[in-house]
């Protein structure tokens, strides 16, 4: 038999999964979206938000597919861009099926679910999807502080929209109804991704006046600078990576003393 600090731990995992919110990006196909806000109702996520959904959407086909989660699709909110989407969650995981330079860190879905919970704990998390034809760009993955892979066959990696929907939510489902994990708390709240972005900014910047990058490489050397921000300093590139911009800053305030 659970004790009551452990009931009360599961219940705060339930409640967590009222902090997910499932962003679509460019959506093309208004089946897709009522099946995902079907999938949503399925795993307790409620909040669905929507970036620049292609005009010629059917919104009518997308209430057919919602079935009795209609209501999911008429609370939906509707944003011009990704950032603005996702301004105020404390964590973003946008899922992709790709590799290339800025995939190549990426966390399985089951693996990864219990540490966004953990997240949803403390505030909004987005999970977020992208395009049926070609999925979220680089710009729009540099946004994301986790990149979520679905494992599925090689001979067919790609899951249709609404799958990827259920069964992202479904692993956060099955990491809500486990048993609670001991983590620490931190005495500060949680960076939006409003905040880190502002962050990352003021970064850039810098670091381009220092000359630790030119515009050319830029995008890149922020993809490792936000990864490094978003799970910590793991690896060996990781640690050179900051403290090449630490000395950078260095010689740079040495030069104009």
């Amino acid at each position: 038999m659970s004790s009551e600090p452990e009931r009360d731990a599961a219940r705060a995992r339930r409640r967590a999964l009222s902090n997910l919110r499932v962003v679509l990006v460019g959506t093309l196909y208004g089946g897709n979206v009522g099946s995902a806000c079907r999938a949503m109702a399925n795993c307790g996520v409620r909040e669905l938000r929507l970036v620049a959904p292609d005009p010629g959407l059917t919104w009518e086909f997308a209430e057919r597919m919602a079935v009795h989660a209609t209501d999911i699709l008429a609370a939906r909110k509707t944003f011009a861009t990704l950032a603005e989407a996702v301004a105020d969650c404390v964590a973003v995981a946008g899922t992709s099926r790709r590799g290339g330079l800025y995939r190549r860190h990426f966390a399985d879905s089951r693996e990864v679910a219990p540490e966004l919970l953990d997240l949803a704990e403390t505030g909004p998390v987005a999970l977020v999807f992208g395009r049926e034809d070609k999925g979220l760009l680089n710009e729009e993955l540099l946004l994301c502080t986790h990149v979520v892979q679905i494992p599925a066959s090689p001979d067919y990696p790609s899951y249709n929209l609404a799958q990827s929907v259920l069964l992202l939510c479904h692993e956060l489902y099955r990491a809500a109804a486990g048993p609670a994990r001991n983590r620490e708390l931190e005495s500060s709240p949680p960076a939006t991704a409003d905040l880190r972005g502002r962050m990352l900014a003021k970064l850039r910047a810098h670091l381009l006046e220092t000359g630790f990058m030119q515009e050319d490489n830029a995008d890149h050397m922020m993809e490792g600078f936000g990864r490094v921000f978003a799970r910590g300093v793991r690896t060996e590139a990781d640690a050179k990576l900051v403290m090449g911009a630490v000395q950078q800053a260095g010689w740079a305030l040495s030069k104009r003393r």
